[in-house]
């Protein structure tokens, strides 16, 4: 699959995440979390990025950044090579301490801030063993939790130094006692209630935010500055992504599998291979525009994770099919060009 843009400048506002690799854990105790802040808080001075919010999973964590300079990427560098040498060495191990590249979704501050940081603060309650308990008992575990942010943004007396919490708190009134009370009790309904999360909405895999948004990076930063994005490593890697119609895609395909336009398009279709090409092909094209869930509904009502597992079933069947790989190929080399 396509590696997603990596798009900076400056001003912008990133969910950034790390994973282990394997899903292997990457804090064995709290020495190794200790280590973890103290390096984000030296990486976040030397490269002036502001840190709006983290939560320290087992084998992951999040961050919420702003970057006043538009440096992520030598920020990202440091950071992960300090901390990952670091826990190396102390456990006397070798090898890639964490799943690929980092990831960093950019994100519109005024629409997705607010939600954005109550979801990486609910984190803690999601795992298995805290998420069957009863909710006085979540509320709890989450109120005790240290190694998150989230005690600092509802109470003074737990904040961590190098957190700015203002920008947050400004969508609930300000960083005063009201507008903490006011985290609080939005954090609690988000237990209460559920929520979903917000990266069904991520544009292109890399934007978070409303259509305004996306049109003003696509605009502003791709067009004016391609030259300095890594895009893809697709074919499409040096060229500028542009929104080709699904009717495009579904042409392409039905003549390339030579199925019918009615069969491809059903959500049961007999041409099983077509339907998952044409899932991937419109995720490779569409997502720069259009979230997954808007390019599910297009394709009959699928889900994101219905989409999901049609590409991760394709990705298995290329292994083993070159026919099938010379066949996506054609399409793309088709796509391309328009």
């Amino acid at each position: 699959m396509a590696r997603p843009l990596r798009i900076e400048y400056q001003g912008a506002w990133y969910h950034f995440t790390c994973r282990g690799n394997e899903k292997n854990v990457i804090f064995k105790d709290d020495g190794d979390r200790k280590t973890f802040l103290n390096i984000l808080q030296e990486s976040i001075d030397k490269y002036k990025v502001e840190l709006h919010g983290y939560v320290l999973m087992d084998n992951h964590f999040h961050l919420i950044l702003h970057t006043p300079l538009g440096n992520l990427n030598r920020f990202a560098q440091r950071f992960n090579t300090a901390y990952s040498g670091y826990y190396n060495r102390r456990h006397k191990r070798s090898g890639h301490l964490y799943q690929g590249r980092y990831k960093a979704v950019l994100v519109d501050k005024d629409s997705y801030l607010l939600e954005l940081s109550r979801y990486i603060h609910l984190n803690p309650v999601r795992i298995h063993k805290v998420y069957k308990q009863k909710l006085s008992d979540r509320l709890a575990w989450l109120g005790n939790y240290q190694w998150s942010s989230n005690r600092g943004y509802g109470l003074k007396r737990y904040r961590d130094t190098f957190v700015c919490y203002s920008s947050v708190l400004g969508y609930l009134g300000g960083d005063q006692s009201d507008g903490r009370k006011r985290y609080r009790g939005f954090i609690e309904e988000g237990i209460t209630m559920g929520i979903e999360s917000p990266f069904q909405d991520v544009k292109g895999q890399v934007v978070l935010g409303e259509k305004g948004f996306v049109d003003w990076v696509y605009a502003n930063i791709l067009k004016k500055k391609k030259g300095n994005f890594d895009l893809t490593e697709q074919p499409r890697s040096k060229k500028l992504i542009k929104e080709i119609p699904l009717d495009t895609i579904v042409d392409q395909v039905c003549e390339i599998f030579m199925v019918e336009r009615n069969n491809l398009l059903k959500r049961r279709s007999t041409a099983q291979e077509a339907r998952m090409v044409l899932i991937e092909l419109c995720c490779r094209y569409l997502l720069i525009h259009k979230s997954l869930r808007e390019i599910g509904r297009e394709l009959g009502g699928l889900t994101v994770g219905g989409m999901s597992h049609a590409r991760k079933r394709l990705q298995e069947r290329l292994k083993h099919n070159d026919f099938l790989r010379l066949q996506i190929d054609q399409c793309v080399l088709v796509l391309d060009k328009i």
